[in-house]
């Protein structure tokens, strides 16, 4: 199938691009953006179909649509999956990535991949499929592969050093939250949570909350991602904490005028990002 550009993209020049691939064993996802033009944002999410998975679908787009394979500025490949945790990067070391993960791993799903956020002070060690990361390997040039959640720490730990008030991100689609904690730019959590109801999402938020002895009067919980969703968990959150603030992407991402309600906010959010 043929993917049809708008004219806002222009891949006469590549190189000044960056291509984003998000891929979830569900779906997939890809993007294209000009950091320089205010417009260029392009996304596009690749479900199954007719094929026997996504990846199958996203595979045939490839071989069919050749600006895939161009030369461009950046080529970046976010990885979502359960399989994945953080360790401090004090005392990470890459020869030892093995060893974390039979210790920290009850399953393992394929090539083992670590992601250091030096702001943070962390690595994130996260999983790939084997057949999917040499997917990758062979067919784009350089491609950098991250965590998805790796854009939401950069994104809101930034933020987090401008209040005394410890902070919880709570960044929601139809799939599952991240629950990410910060205190004065200090990392505390990071966790995704699958939940097949709103109660369920509630507990796991209040459990966090409690467990990290957060202030239900002073601290404050932050609200991103599906806009629908966000504002049904503000209504019942509120019932049990004060500071509830919904976080849109700022006007610095220079995606106006593209409709960014159905983007997920980690995509959204990693051009505002040194990843």
């Amino acid at each position: 199938m043929k993917i049809n550009l708008p004219e806002s993209i222009d891949l006469r020049h590549p190189e000044q691009y960056i291509f984003t691939i998000y891929f979830r064993p569900e779906w997939f996802s890809f993007s294209l953006y000009n950091p320089v033009e205010d417009d260029s944002f392009f996304y596009r999410e690749i479900e199954k179909g007719k094929y026997a998975d996504a990846f199958s679908h996203f595979k045939e787009l490839i071989f069919e649509n050749d600006f895939f394979t161009f030369s461009f500025k950046k080529i970046q490949v976010m990885n979502h999956t359960a399989v994945f945790t953080y360790i401090p990067s004090l005392i990470f070391e890459e020869k030892y990535k093995q060893n974390f993960v039979k210790f920290l791993f009850s399953e393992s799903v394929g090539k083992t991949l670590h992601h250091t956020l030096s702001t943070a002070g962390i690595t994130i060690l996260h999983q790939m499929p084997e057949e999917i990361y040499n997917f990758f390997h062979r067919t784009f040039v350089n491609p950098e592969i991250i965590h998805h959640s790796a854009p939401l720490i950069a994104y809101f730990q930034g933020k987090s050093k401008r209040t005394n008030a410890k902070q919880m991100i709570v960044n929601r689609n139809k799939r599952g939250m991240d629950i990410l904690c910060f205190a004065n730019g200090t990392f505390l959590l990071g966790n995704h949570f699958k939940y097949d109801n709103l109660p369920d999402a509630v507990y796991y938020i209040l459990f966090v909350w409690k467990q990290l002895k957060f202030n239900q009067l002073n601290d404050i919980l932050y609200l991103a991602g599906d806009p629908v969703s966000k504002k049904e968990l503000q209504e019942k959150t509120s019932l049990y904490i004060h500071n509830i603030l919904p976080v849109n992407i700022l006007p610095e991402a220079h995606f106006d005028p593209i409709d960014m309600r159905n983007i997920p906010f980690e995509l959204a959010a990693l051009p505002l990002c040194e990843l």
